[in-house]
């Protein structure tokens, strides 16, 4: 089985133009910090005839965009300086076709995991952990919400769970998800979020990381985050979801689509820099 090792660290996935957001506060900078490590792309002159679009949509918009350029473009290649090395090999695995490749096993910083084609249309690919690697009474479920209750098992809180996650996407070990079926839920949660949903919707890694700071900030709970009908994160309900929310076409759609909890706070959680991929 061809294998993606990293350094950093250490069954099947959930299948699962709004008003301009005012300028983003110093807090909110520093929120975003993290994502601009690294970031060596000149700084670019804002525009003098319109204030920027900053909200949420607009963001994961331009995401979105720089993702089709970049597939469009031989000679473009994602910028991941300061960024751990499973977040590099989960973005080459994205950009490949799950009919096309074997079953190909993926380190996480909690774990590995293991990358296979749907028997469905499904784009994304399945991914799916090994009991053997995570010790017994270690399963966990498949939808977003087993993966939530699974790391809670860990007694963390939501705070911390959020951190752990963060910082392992950074390169370091994690210090409170460190049993069994936590690490098992993490390494899948990490693995579904930043290979398969990018596969179905192109920039939802960047708003899944948006939301786990959101959530380690207090602003949200995990369950807000991935649970219920309108998840902070759109992919934890379905892509169709995402791409309803955000309206990437500029489509007027006949129903309104309900908006998903405290989004419009998520843009104060992105990074919006074109050098950077987080």
């Amino acid at each position: 089985m061809p294998k993606l090792k990293v350094g950093g660290g250490s069954s099947p996935s959930p299948s699962i133009a709004r008003s301009p957001s005012p300028p983003p506060s110093s807090s909110s900078a520093q929120k975003r910090k993290a994502d601009d490590i690294g970031d060596s792309s000149p700084a670019k002159k804002p525009k003098t005839d319109e204030a920027k679009d900053n909200s949420t949509e607009a963001r994961l918009k331009r995401k979105h965009q720089r993702d089709l350029d970049r597939m469009s473009s031989s000679s473009a290649v994602a910028s991941h300086s300061g960024t751990s090395g499973f977040r590099a090999d989960a973005g080459g695995l994205a950009k490949k076709t799950p009919k096309n490749e074997p079953k190909t096993k993926l380190d996480t910083p909690f774990g590995p995991v293991n990358a296979s084609k749907f028997p469905t249309s499904d784009p994304g690919f399945k991914i799916t952990t090994e009991a053997k690697n995570y010790g017994k009474k270690s399963s966990v479920g498949h939808k977003y919400s087993d993966l939530v209750d699974g790391m809670r098992k860990s007694g963390a809180t939501d705070k911390e769970i959020a951190t752990d996650l963060l910082k392992a996407l950074e390169g370091k070990d994690p210090e409170k998800l460190t049993s069994g079926q936590a690490k098992n839920a993490a390494a899948k949660l990490s693995a579904i979020t930043h290979v398969s949903e990018p596969q179905r919707v192109l920039g939802s890694d960047k708003a899944a990381r948006g939301v786990l700071r959101m959530v380690q900030s207090g602003e949200i709970s995990l369950d807000q985050a991935f649970k219920g009908e309108t998840p902070t994160y759109p992919m934890a309900k379905n892509p169709d979801y995402m791409r309803r929310t955000v309206n990437y076409k500029d489509q007027n759609f006949k129903k309104e689509t309900p908006k998903p909890t405290e989004f419009d706070k998520l843009g104060g959680y992105m990074s919006d820099s074109s050098g950077d991929e987080s």
